[in-house]
């Protein structure tokens, strides 16, 4: 027990001096954090990438061009919030139309550790998602190279260029959102 509790109280201290560090862009800013993510217009292109999904097939940035929108959720194995959202989006991924997908991506599960594929999977299961969830790979630690925490949502066109601002923290109903909206605006 003090164990897990030791190692809770140290990730916590870690995401806490990363959300709050000052950084070259300009530092912390009124709400007390600053993150660069936020700089990103719509229209960025996310870049390229090669990696594996949780049950080892090939995955790149080609999984965006069959969809009209993607809602790519950046997570991690250690973090409550994105644990406590998942339920949520796996019963929305299951109700999404056709042209609309969602795609997970683990920022603290490297391609072939065989470990933490199984607790990565084990969370899945738990909590219900079936869709596709990626694992880290360097081209994928290149993609995300701004992204400072988690949750981190990105809404990406076919093209896999944002369609809208990433949005930061556990926010489903945003998220519906910001796919209503750039849904209608494709009518």
């Amino acid at each position: 027990m003090k164990k897990l509790l030791m190692a809770t109280v140290i990730a916590a201290m870690c995401f806490a001096f990363a959300a709050c560090a000052d950084s070259d862009s300009g530092g912390i800013e009124e709400d007390g954090y600053h993150y660069d993510i936020e700089d990103i217009e719509t229209g960025t292109d996310i870049g390229t990438f090669e990696s594996t999904d949780l049950d080892g097939n090939a995955v790149t940035d080609a999984i965006f061009a069959d969809k009209d929108i993607t809602v790519l959720n950046v997570w991690a194995t250690y973090c409550g919030p994105c644990k406590e959202e998942m339920p949520e989006l796996g019963e929305w991924a299951a109700e999404l139309p056709d042209n609309v997908q969602i795609i997970g991506v683990l920022t603290d599960v490297p391609e072939g550790d065989a470990g933490m594929i199984k607790t990565a999977k084990k969370i899945c299961e738990k909590t219900g998602v079936t869709y596709t969830n990626i694992v880290c790979s360097d081209t994928v630690d290149k993609m995300l190279a701004d992204v400072e925490a988690v949750p981190t949502t990105f809404f990406l066109d076919s093209e896999g260029k944002t369609v809208c601002a990433p949005m930061l923290g556990a926010d489903v109903e945003g998220y519906k959102k910001a796919v209503s909206d750039y849904l209608e605006q494709l009518k």
